[in-house]
């Protein structure tokens, strides 16, 4: 039996992995402990599957790793959402636990210090965004000269005028159900920056060997290119369920039947296209943090997580996300890779008084 602890149960990510346990499509995986910042369902959930719950500030680093001791897992999912997943990521592996991650925050502002800190506590992290899993299973026995990430488009892929952008809209993404934060970051097309960001860590990978490539039907998650020209993709409908049980499980594991299969033999259009970078510039922003270094990166990813939650309240206009974001991104931060959460911290603290001035 797998012990497994979710962080963020209660958001799209942990949800989807309850339902997964809930309807038996694991029988050999157990809840060990949840938590969340803040949910009236949390103690409903706690007791529906018999575990420890504990309501946490964010991700708070201690308080985690009190609670892995109390919940002995043997794999953690962290699918807290935004900046709040790295403290949280970093007291996972210092507590040695294996680690099903779904906070792309923690890889693009933990950086080489995070996944240094993973070989050290020889901790394994498995990517569980779908474009991340893709690649992760599919890179194995195969040496890949370019990654090609995926991107549904978002709501707005056809739409010209995205200055008058409600919040109701760019919370409608025509394909996945999640969170406002990363729905808003599909809208901007942010999100796909911080996925080429993530990518470019986990897998080393420099920038101009990922490509992304629109793709509206969110069946293919990723592609790998090899060295002979060849082509390789993982393809299966848009749920979320598959690459979380394969990332707390494993290929070859007693899963079956987690999803339906494609309908190649009736009818099945996949199209690919390139993005508009006037309309959605942080994803070019975003390879251009990723060219500089590591205090840009994080700069980035605060900057953006402050400009969406302005928008979010109604502060900024839709338009005013990838403005303040270059505004941020135009004023100067470390190159170096930062050393220890300490520097990481003050860089993010810099970024995010930046960035709230433009708010």
């Amino acid at each position: 039996m797998i012990r497994l602890l979710i962080l963020g149960a209660t958001g799209s990510i942990g949800t989807t992995a309850l339902n997964a346990i809930r309807s038996g499509l694991c029988p050999d995986v157990s809840v060990a402990g949840i938590t969340a910042c803040s949910s009236p369902s949390l103690k409903t959930i706690a007791e529906e599957f018999s575990v420890p719950y504990s309501y946490l500030d964010g991700g708070n680093q201690e308080a985690i790793k009190k609670f892995i001791v109390k919940t002995n897992p043997d794999i953690v999912l962290n699918a807290i959402s935004g900046a709040s997943g790295l403290p949280a990521t970093l007291a996972v592996i210092e507590s040695g636990k294996d680690l099903a991650l779904a906070n792309k925050e923690s890889v693009v502002m933990g950086g080489t210090f995070m996944l240094n800190l993973a070989k050290k506590h020889n901790v394994r992290i498995i990517p569980v965004d779908s474009e991340h899993s893709a690649i992760y299973h599919l890179l194995k026995g195969k040496k890949a000269r370019k990654l090609i990430i995926t991107a549904s488009g978002g709501p707005f892929v056809d739409r010209k005028n995205l200055e008058d952008v409600t919040l109701e809209e760019a919370l409608h993404h025509p394909t996945w159900k999640m969170g406002k934060k990363i729905t808003i970051d599909s809208a901007t097309l942010a999100n796909k920056g911080l996925e080429v960001i993530e990518a470019s860590l986990l897998f080393s990978f420099p920038p101009e060997k990922i490509d992304v490539t629109v793709h509206r039907q969110s069946i293919v998650h990723s592609m790998i290119e090899t060295e002979e020209g060849a082509v390789y993709m993982l393809a299966s409908p848009p749920d979320m369920t598959l690459p979380i049980l394969l990332a707390i499980k494993g290929e070859n594991n007693g899963l079956e039947s987690i999803v339906r299969p494609l309908p190649f033999s009736s009818s099945l259009t996949l199209t690919f296209e390139g993005w508009d970078r006037e309309r959605f510039p942080l994803l070019e922003i975003a390879y251009e943090a990723l060219r500089k270094g590591g205090g840009y990166r994080i700069a980035y990813c605060r900057a953006d997580e402050i400009a969406v939650n302005a928008f979010i309240a109604g502060r900024i206009n839709f338009n005013d996300i990838p403005r303040i974001v270059r505004t941020v991104m135009d004023s100067p931060f470390p190159e170096k890779e930062p050393e220890s959460y300490e520097e990481i911290i003050k860089i993010d603290n810099l970024a995010k008084e930046r960035a709230e001035a433009l708010c």
